[in-house]
């Protein structure tokens, strides 16, 4: 190891490390001490090149810590498979290939601030705001006659993106969307 260590009993949810060649971002973690043995330190972590969620025993584990820099940047535009991304302070654009965005392109616009994540000069995703705002380009007619509070229906935003919204949402609103599952979450006025 090179830089600095972790002790895997004092890791904490938002550290990141390397371990077997993956970058992880620490989720959860516990510690449960037991009277005739070393405590146990179970991590739920998020693998930054894969996007995968597991869960590590990391018991009695040294780990080197992981510098991932966080770079505020703007949505510019797509270009083929690539999404543009540029820094507002050194103009300097950002390539990153669709494939390592599956997710996060549903809740993309031009003009959109985000985060870019790095590791060295890698580039490692995009964080996006915790609620987006889209406009509802198209979605179902509501069911006339229900009166059931939590009947929902069919819309779909910009990028093609289905979601469920209330029964009183109508093409052309805008409404807030949760970006880390999709769901609906209220509508701006």
């Amino acid at each position: 190891m090179s830089g600095e260590i972790y002790h895997a009993k004092d890791l904490r949810p938002g550290n990141t490390f390397i371990r077997n060649n993956n970058l992880y971002l620490v989720i959860e973690n516990s510690f449960n001490k037991t009277a005739m043995r070393e405590g146990i330190v179970k991590c739920k972590c998020k693998n930054l090149r894969t996007g995968s969620i597991t869960v590590e025993i990391l018991t009695g584990e040294k780990l080197e810590k992981a510098q991932v820099e966080t770079v505020d940047m703007i949505y510019s535009y797509k270009d083929g498979g690539n999404f543009v991304f540029m820094d507002m302070n050194t103009y300097e654009t950002v390539e990153i290939d669709e494939k390592k965005l599956e997710w996060e392109k549903n809740f993309l616009s031009e003009g959109q601030n985000v985060k870019i994540q790095k590791y060295h000069d890698e580039i490692l995703g995009v964080q996006l705001p915790d609620q987006i705002v889209c406009e509802v380009i198209d979605c179902e007619e509501a069911v006339q006659g229900n009166t059931v509070q939590a009947v929902q229906k069919n819309a779909w935003i910009a990028s093609g993106f289905r979601i469920l919204v209330p029964q009183f949402i109508k093409k052309g609103e805008k409404i807030i969307i949760s970006s880390s599952d999709g769901t609906y979450k209220g509508r701006t006025k």
